[in-house]
């Protein structure tokens, strides 16, 4: 088994503890050591299939022998700093297609996720693919034009918020910060700054009673509520984590339905999805995390390692 994700992720520590108690190998690199401290050797046989291995000084996998690739939260490649701006980026350009391309054509391996997957799991297309399955999504404008949110606003009563389309890290004169969902007063509505790049806006759902995170892992839901307290975390409880409350949840089968087909056209095995549930019961789906966190919920904590070190065990979604 192949695990791919950064050194300090405490998040995989969980399920490798579990996958180490069940005395299951594996091989945890990240994208980050190559090429300065992992290397890739494969040849490709006349019958289609790559033979060889990826290793480190001390470890590494025989690419004949991966049946999984729990692929979490790798690093960017990382080269020597006497190399040019052009040459790094020639170079990046070269290990993403050998590496990826290499262990994503091995045969029989299950993924969880396939980076492709994960990539193509953008906003846009996670909102459309949820409406498709059937859920609830805020009404949502994807726009650079300022001219269109005054009208998009008043659709929406006035009441409406704007999300980044990606990561919601952000650094700036080596400063690090996060940029969270905010409300779009209407003295913003028109600010020509809009026309600068895509922004996101969406329908606030003002009659939040509180929200869920749902883990999904093959098929299996983990969903725990979330109780934000009046203040910053009410808006966006990623603002103050401490401040929240957990409780059991149970989801509507319609929802439970929805998120089923959600996977099945995402392609995805793994994802945090996040609701918000108004006061009539209604859930909205507002984000789908291919690479989401889940581990400091000590709710579900156990039972999604559990689930995880199964899955990965076993090789297989079937």
């Amino acid at each position: 088994m192949l695990v791919v994700t950064f050194a300090l992720d405490p998040t995989a520590d969980y399920v490798l503890r579990e996958l180490n108690a069940r005395s299951v190998p594996f091989w945890r690199t990240d994208l980050g050591d190559f090429p300065t401290r992992s290397t890739l050797s494969a040849v490709l046989g006349t019958d289609g299939r790559w033979r060889g291995s990826v290793q480190d000084s001390a470890r590494g996998v025989d690419l004949c022998e991966v049946r999984a690739v729990w692929w979490r939260k790798p690093t960017p490649f990382a080269f020597p700093e006497t190399m040019s701006g052009p040459e790094q980026a020639f170079a990046t350009s070269q290990a993403k297609r050998a590496v990826s391309g290499v262990l994503g054509s091995l045969p029989g391996v299950l993924w969880v996720n396939r980076p492709e997957r994960n990539a193509d799991c953008t906003k846009p297309r996670q909102l459309a693919a949820a409406a498709e399955a059937g859920l609830c999504v805020p009404e949502t404008l994807i726009t650079n034009n300022p001219a269109d949110v005054p009208a998009f606003a008043e659709r929406c009563d006035g009441h409406i918020v704007t999300k980044v389309l990606g990561g919601i890290v952000h650094t700036e004169n080596n400063t690090r910060g996060q940029l969270y969902t905010r409300r779009v007063p209407p003295e913003q509505w028109a600010d020509p700054r809009i026309a600068l790049t895509a922004h996101l806006f969406q329908r606030e759902i003002t009659d939040k009673a509180y929200e869920i995170r749902v883990t999904v892992v093959n098929g299996q839901t983990f969903p725990v509520a979330i109780h934000a307290p009046v203040g910053p975390a009410r808006l966006d409880w990623r603002r103050d984590c401490g401040s929240l409350r957990y409780s059991t949840a149970l989801l509507p089968p319609d929802v439970q339905q929805g998120i089923e087909t959600l996977m099945r056209r995402l392609g995805l095995v793994f994802a945090a999805l996040d609701f918000i549930v108004d006061s009539t019961g209604t859930h909205h789906l507002v984000d789908v995390n291919p690479g989401g966190q889940w581990a400091w919920i000590d709710q579900t904590r156990d039972a999604i390692t559990h689930a995880l070190a199964d899955l990965l065990e076993k090789g297989t979604t079937t």
